[in-house]
């Protein structure tokens, strides 16, 4: 059986601008910026020259239309979605480093995410 037919959740190439935060057992490593390659309500294809260990434990903060959380099947009830604003959000996931190869990471997302209308997600360049 292929990845394809193993899948539980339909993957879209999308590059989606991408923040990531590993969890150490000395703390947590800086936040670092990548596009990912490929993205499914389960999990993304993160692109990388420098992937993070594999069964590492991340937090992922993702920039998206509400378009796009729509074709991904994130659950939102109807007034939510109307009640916000703005036209981009950061949805907050958290998962492991499922797949390490020499372009990139792949992970797989918990089953903890948020959703908010949120400015820039919290980081040492933030202040």
């Amino acid at each position: 059986m292929s990845g394809d037919e193993r899948r539980v959740h339909k993957r879209f190439s999308m590059r989606i601008q991408t923040k990531v935060t590993a969890e150490t057992l000395s703390g947590k490593t800086p936040m670092m910026e990548y596009l990912t390659a490929n993205i499914s309500a389960g999990g993304a294809f993160i692109e990388t020259n420098h992937p993070l260990p594999l069964a590492s434990k991340v937090r992922i903060d993702f920039l998206l239309s509400l378009e796009d959380l729509q074709i991904l099947k994130f659950i939102l009830s109807l007034e939510t979605l109307k009640s916000w604003k703005r036209e981009r959000v950061w949805v907050r996931a958290s998962g492991i480093v499922a797949r390490c190869e020499a372009n990139g990471m792949g992970i797989m997302f918990d089953e903890n995410y948020q959703i908010n209308p949120m400015d820039r997600p919290e980081g040492p360049e933030n202040g």
